[in-house]
C-alpha cells in the first residue's frame, strides 16, 4: 500500500477552522491531499452537514475521538454516532483531570472493557489516546496506558500512542512504542523539540520534520507492526494551519 493511503489528519487540528467555515475547511484538507480523517466532535456543526461535506470532499472517517465521560454515560449514543459516520474505531480522547487518580483510572478501564465486551462482536475497536499523564504516572506498577490496555479475560483495549507526548515525557518514542506492536491501528504523528517547559506547546510542539521525533523509524516499525494510519495532529501552529498540515503531509510522503 502506498504511504499516502495511510496518512490521516486529526480534525482537532482544524477545530477553529471548522467552527468558522466547515466546507472551506474540508475542501482545503482535501486539496492538501488527505483522504482520511479522525473526527473530534462536530465543532458546533450539524452532524448531517458534517457527513455531507465529508462525502463531498472524499474524506473517509477512520477513527473517532470521543469525550471521556460518554464512555461512562452514553455508550448507546457513541454507537449511533459511529454507525452514522461509518467508523467503528473509537478512542477515549482524554481522561479528564478529575479522573486522573487511581480510582479514576480503574473506573476508566472498567468502562472501556465493558464497552469492548459489548461491541467487539459488532466489529468495533475501543481504544485510548494518550496525552501526557499516561507516561509518567503509574498504577499497580504500570504506566497508565499499559494498565488500561492490559487484557482482561481476553478482552483488550487498543492503544493510540502519540509521538509528541512520548517524547515530552522523556522517553525514546521508537523504543517505547514497540510495546504496542499489533495493537495500535492508529498512531498520532506529532513532533517535539526539547529545551522548553512541558506546558510550553507554543515552542516545543513543532511541525513534523522540524523537531526530534524519528518519524522514519516510527513508520518502519508501523509497517511491520500493523499500523493502519499515521495520523497527523497539530494542536497549534505558528503559521496558517493548512500550510503546516501540508508541510507535515509532504514530509511524511517524502520519507
Amino acid at each position: 500500500m502506498d504511504i499516502k493511503d495511510k496518512i490521516a489528519v486529526q480534525l482537532y487540528s482544524v477545530r477553529k477552522e471548522m467552527e468558522q467555515d466547515l466546507e472551506g475547511t474540508f475542501k482545503k484538507i482535501h486539496d492538501v491531499g488527505f483522504r482520511f480523517v479522525q473526527l473530534d466532535g462536530m465543532r458546533g456543526n450539524d452532524p448531517a452537514e458534517v457527513l455531507r461535506l465529508l462525502n463531498k470532499y472524499e474524506l473517509k472517517v477512520v477513527g473517532m475521538h470521543i469525550k471521556h465521560d460518554r464512555f461512562m454515560n452514553d455508550l448507546e449514543g457513541i454507537v449511533s454516532e459511529a454507525y452514522y459516520f461509518g467508523c467503528k474505531t473509537i478512542f477515549d480522547k482524554y481522561i479528564e483531570e478529575e479522573d486522573q487518580t487511581t480510582a479514576g483510572y480503574q473506573a476508566t478501564k472498567k468502562a472501556l472493557i465493558q464497552a469492548a465486551q459489548k461491541l467487539t462482536e459488532l466489529g468495533f475497536r475501543i481504544g485510548l489516546h494518550n496525552p501526557e499523564y499516561d507516561f509518567n504516572e503509574q498504577i499497580n506498577g504500570r504506566y497508565v496506558m499499559d494498565f488500561i490496555t492490559d487484557p482482561v479475560n481476553g478482552i483488550s483495549i487498543y492503544a493510540e500512542p502519540d509521538t509528541y507526548w512520548i517524547r515530552a515525557a522523556g522517553h525514546d518514542e521508537v523504543e517505547f512504542i514497540k510495546r504496542y506492536s499489533g495493537r495500535a491501528p492508529i498512531v498520532h504523528m506529532k513532533d517535539f523539540i526539547s529545551g522548553f517547559e512541558l506546558e510550553d506547546m507554543d515552542h516545543n510542539l513543532v511541525e513534523i520534520g522540524q523537531g526530534e521525533v524519528n518519524f522514519r523509524a516510527i513508520i518502519e516499525w508501523g509497517e511491520a507492526s500493523g499500523v493502519e494510519y499515521y495520523c497527523i495532529e497539530q494542536d497549534r501552529s505558528k503559521r496558517n494551519m493548512f500550510e503546516t498540515l501540508e508541510a507535515s503531509y509532504h514530509y511524511l510522503l517524502a520519507l
